[in-house]
């Protein structure tokens, strides 16, 4: 790798940055409700009409502007940070230009008016997430993971594809800011119920939600940076992102929210035990990112929208933080199991301050921004139990309890990461190993990205009571964790009997494989059914038209004289017959 090409690679993705920012900027002080009409400004760069119906057509607005810096920000970060950490990789030049792309495809979804449009983005980022997870394709893991990724987002995307088609034959247009103007108005349609579930599979697709969750923390085999990408600013972010842009449209149904908010639970508080038990540092982050794309989901289930976007912005900075740390340690003691670290944090002072201030923010320490946007989440859902929401107060309670229990689990799930990579006793396996800080243009990001995730708490809402209880629930799960790990016990250890099970992941894939199998063996009943039993009926009909034919066939000789001996043959016949009779 060329230092031309690394300076022409970050150069780019600088201007590309550049570009969002002066689009993003003007619309930062947009109204930033969902309801109402569109706040934003259209721009029809190519209008298709009734001969082609698809416009080349760009909304931007408030939403789109944040979704805009964060993945500038981040891309710019990432970019920056590959120059040092893929030194001397020989495909660092298609990893750059993939990373463009990455970057353009989400672009493309967040500021589309067009549903088309929005889908070419969307399918775009998912070539790119395959081709990136891939990169090392060399390694079985990373060959796996990506076709894993590409297979079960396939899915989901099934679910945009035909709720792209009822949403044009419902509104009568496929431009975004045409069906949130028409839910605004008065004569607004409804039984909306399955366009909205059609968007929630697409979602639980994309984002990694329960049943499809599996596929996010099998594409660590890719670059740690692509990682950072993928979880902070991309691919997972657009599906919190599509529930946000068609807000109104799953709003309206009472079912749809009460499905997502139900998926939500069961995926926050599963993923964060997942990450409990995980022994590799880039898992127990993935799972991470499942559980707190689950917070967002909840949010935006019982009507906190503005707190599911702040945090959907408050986990990009610092997942993003965390997964350059991560991959920070990797390049100094080459792995990213927590068996193999320990002690980095005199040898690696600057990922370890780094590193600390992502954890906290994970885990909701104040002053960092993961306090203040994860109690938005709280206060959404406290706020939804005696006012009018999207779903009932059941629900919201749910969410709230559910949401509570995982902030805990996610304080010793952080703490147990932190303390196991930079606290422990350093593994003897790294004995011969020369532990080193990583070099400035790694830090460099580290730095910017710490930096942010403390800042942009200046910019959160802060609630006085929730704030109390979640502090409350920090410092009791965070006494827990640290008692447990002065007695030498794992954290893990809290979950008991249940840990074995945790640490196999639950054997979701086993049961992916059984529906595999079970799907093929349906399929060939059905190619049975159709071949032995449908398909016999116009074979027999058939044999029998060719058995009459033949038999007519050899009657018809063309002999003048055979046709003669027959009919005084039959004529014969006939006469004896009738004297007989």
């Amino acid at each position: 790798m060329s230092r031309r090409y690394s300076t022409s690679a970050v150069g780019i993705t600088a201007v590309l940055a550049l570009c969002a920012a002066i689009v993003a900027f003007p619309r930062l002080g947009d109204d930033t409700g969902p309801y109402g009409e569109p706040a934003g400004r259209v721009t029809t760069l190519v209008d298709g009409g009734d001969l082609l119906g698809v416009s080349l057509t760009f909304y931007v607005d408030h939403l789109s502007a944040v979704m805009l810096l964060l993945a500038a920000v981040v891309g710019l970060m990432v970019q920056t940070y590959s120059v040092a950490y893929l030194a001397g990789d020989a495909r660092y030049r298609s990893y750059t230009t993939i990373i463009q792309l990455f970057l353009v495809a989400m672009a493309t979804v967040v500021v589309a008016d067009n549903l088309w449009m929005l889908l070419v983005g969307w399918e775009v980022m998912g070539l790119c997430s395959y081709l990136l997870i891939s990169h090392h394709w060399e390694l079985a893991p990373a060959r796996a993971g990506a076709v894993k990724a590409f297979l079960l987002t396939r899915i989901g995307d099934l679910g945009l594809l035909v709720g792209i088609f009822a949403i044009g034959q419902t509104f009568g247009t496929y431009e975004i800011s045409e069906v949130l103007t028409a839910m605004a108005s008065p004569d607004a349609p409804e039984g909306l119920t399955a366009i909205g579930l059609l968007i929630v599979v697409a979602v639980v697709g994309k984002s990694a939600q329960f049943p499809l969750h599996t596929w996010l923390a099998d594409a660590m085999p890719g670059p740690t940076p692509i990682s950072a990408l993928i979880h902070a600013a991309t691919m997972v972010a657009a599906g919190v992102f599509l529930v946000a842009r068609l807000y109104p449209v799953l709003a309206e149904s009472a079912v749809t929210m009460t499905v997502l908010a139900a998926i939500a639970c069961v995926t926050m508080l599963l993923a964060a035990l997942l990450a409990l038990t995980s022994g590799d540092l880039k898992r127990v982050l993935a799972w991470s990112t499942v559980s707190q794309l689950a917070y967002m989901f909840a949010a935006l289930s019982v009507g906190g929208y503005d707190a599911g976007i702040e945090h959907l912005v408050s986990h990009g900075a610092f997942k993003a933080l965390l997964f350059l740390v991560a991959g920070s340690v990797a390049h100094a003691i080459g792995s990213t199991a927590l068996r193999d670290m320990g002690g980095l944090r005199a040898a690696m002072p600057w990922t370890f301050v780094t590193g600390t201030i992502g954890f906290a923010a994970l885990a909701g320490v104040v002053p960092t921004v993961g306090f203040f946007s994860k109690d938005a989440v709280l206060e959404a859902a406290w706020h939804a139990i005696g006012h009018d929401a999207p779903v009932a107060p059941v629900v919201a309670v749910v969410v709230l309890v559910v949401g509570l229990v995982t902030a805990a689990v996610t304080v010793v799930y952080a703490f147990r990461a932190w303390f196991m990579a930079f606290v422990g006793e350093g593994a003897p396996v790294r004995a011969s190993v020369a532990v080193h800080e990583a070099p400035p243009l790694m830090v460099g990001p580290l730095a910017v990205l710490a930096a942010a995730t403390v800042l942009l708490s200046v910019f959160m809402p802060f609630d006085l009571l929730m704030g109390l209880v979640t502090t409350a629930i920090v410092v009791a799960a965070g006494w827990l964790a640290w008692r447990t790990t002065a007695a030498g016990r794992d954290p893990a250890d809290l979950l008991g009997p249940a840990r074995p099970a945790f640490t196999r992941e639950l054997g979701w894939d086993l049961a992916y494989d059984g529906a595999a199998v079970a799907a093929r063996e349906a399929g060939d009943v059905v190619v049975a059914t159709d071949r032995d039993v449908i398909g016999f009926y116009p074979r027999a009909a058939a044999w029998v038209s060719l058995a009459v034919s033949r038999g007519l066939a050899r009657a018809q000789t063309g002999n003048a004289q055979t046709y003669v001996t027959v009919l005084a043959v039959g004529v014969l016949l006939g006469t004896v017959l009738v004297v007989v009779r």
